[in-house]
């Protein structure tokens, strides 16, 4: 009896023209934002991967140079865009693609797509993720909202009882009829992660996308199960459309928003030429300054009794590299700290934002799928790790080989392009799913209590329709 109410669902759609409008615009959608999303990408990775080649050549090429002189040259690190992108950008267009390895710096991450033009920002905006989390729950509430309340009021629902129907094949019936249209439409929505093609770039790329298609099944299951039971609770089915247009304006709309803005209200981050003012003048400048000379004769002190020796002089070592190599490593430790900082303050925003996902299932999947997508805040924290870890790893290589061969010409001393052609390249991969699941498992956990909240509320909303109607 389910299958036959929900062929009838089915067929009644077939025939509603502004179902199968809103179905095709959607549809179109799904394809413009995966096509554009795969084109952006694989724009952006051609630009990552010529410039990092540019990047290497210039290194390899720059003649005969002191290395702490090469140092403050440098290099960049360039972070590759997540394939899965295409599906979900997430923060991609926001934060910075690039970091300069400089000496005694610990830069940000430079280069936001979102800062080029209007090009980025359509394909930050319109993406399958997108659609899935706002524009299909719009077509649930449209599919939804007399699935019900509409059956009472042209009287069909006292006949289905007479006929022995009970509330669970109702329910069941309805909500597949919903559920089997939105499978019709998913494989051309999520054509984005298909276009990302798993291809290695990021680890366990198919744990990744199975995570995704549940997560939204999941999302998607809960939105059509609480309008059906909005229907089936609320009397008219104009009330019920009223009711879900709001719950869904509240829900992937306001709430999200709100909950961005309280955030960084009551935690708000420090102004950007503050911090890196005040940055500078613990680290690098800190070292270098009178007040600092106590710890540079320290520096100096600790290596003269390491080797058994009176004066800089009889070092079997460079004593200017070896300064420089101490000033990075007085500088890392202000950098742990300082950043530690800035990263604990945005995890205390994003755990209060946690909490509006009480209120909004959208904004859990969001976040499940920015994390899956590896388009998230912690994904671009990740990256920035990598490329500070490589860079002092990069700079003491530099150093050590003034430590080690410059002598007496301190400063003086040139190093030849066989160090240059020496030094690594900069290769980041993004972290496995287990780090990534441990960021997010909360957010399915409220996503899976959403549709288990929905489904009871469907139910007995059902079976609280037939009582009354037994009533009347």
């Amino acid at each position: 009896m389910s299958w036959t109410i929900a062929k009838k669902e089915l067929m009644e759609y077939r025939r509603d023209g502004r179902v199968l409008a809103l179905a095709v615009l959607i549809l179109g959608l799904g394809v413009a934002a995966a096509v554009h999303g795969r084109s952006a990408v694989d724009a952006m990775e051609r630009e990552r991967i010529v410039a990092q080649e540019i990047d290497r050549d210039i290194w390899d090429d720059q003649g005969p140079k002191n290395p702490h002189t090469a140092a403050h040259f440098s290099r960049y690190a360039f972070r590759p865009i997540s394939p899965l992108a295409v599906f979900d950008p997430g923060l991609t267009a926001y934060v910075g693609r690039v970091v300069w390895l400089e000496a005694h710096h610990r830069d940000p991450a430079g280069l936001r797509p979102i800062d080029d033009a209007v090009e980025i920002q359509r394909f930050a905006g319109l993406s399958p993720a997108w659609i899935l989390q706002c524009l299909i729950p719009l077509l649930i509430v449209l599919l939804a909202f007399s699935s019900v309340a509409g059956e009472r009021e042209r009287g069909t629902l006292r006949y289905l009882m007479s006929s022995g129907i009970k509330p669970i094949a109702i329910f069941s019936g309805k909500s597949t009829a919903i559920l089997l249209l939105l499978v019709a439409l998913l494989p051309v929505v999520l054509a984005g992660v298909f276009f990302a093609g798993v291809d290695g770039q990021i680890p366990d790329s198919p744990w990744r996308v199975g995570i995704l298609v549940i997560a939204y099944g999941v999302y998607l299951g809960g939105f059509t199960f609480a309008a059906i039971g909005a229907s089936a609770r609320l009397r008219r089915s104009k009330t019920a459309l009223v009711a879900l247009l709001g719950f869904w304006v509240v829900s992937t709309v306001v709430v999200p928003r709100f909950s961005a803005d309280l955030s960084d209200m009551l935690f708000p981050a420090p102004e950007g030429s503050d911090f890196w003012s005040q940055l500078g003048a613990e680290s690098g400048d800190a070292f270098w300054s009178k007040e600092a000379k106590p710890v540079r004769d320290k520096v100096r002190d600790d290596l003269l009794k390491k080797h058994g020796v009176s004066k800089v002089e009889d070092l079997p070592i460079n004593f200017d590299g070896y300064l420089l190599q101490a000033s990075e490593e007085f500088a890392n430790e202000v950098f742990d700290r300082r950043y530690g900082e800035l990263a604990a303050l945005y995890e205390q925003q994003s755990n209060f934002a946690r909490l509006f996902t009480l209120l909004s299932p959208t904004i859990a999947v969001a976040r499940l799928s920015s994390a899956m997508a590896g388009t998230d805040r912690y994904a671009h924290q990740h990256f920035t790790d990598a490329a500070e870890t490589f860079r002092r790893g990069f700079i003491k290589m530099l150093n050590q080989d003034m430590i080690d061969n410059a002598g007496p010409q301190g400063y003086a001393y040139l190093a030849d392009g066989a160090l240059w052609k020496k030094t690594p390249d900069f290769e980041y991969t993004a972290p496995p799913i287990g780090q990534v699941w441990g960021h997010v498992w909360v957010d399915a956990a409220v996503l899976g209590g959403w549709a288990l909240l929905g489904l009871a509320i469907a139910f007995s909303g059902v079976r609280l329709s037939f009582k009354q109607e037994a009533q009347a």
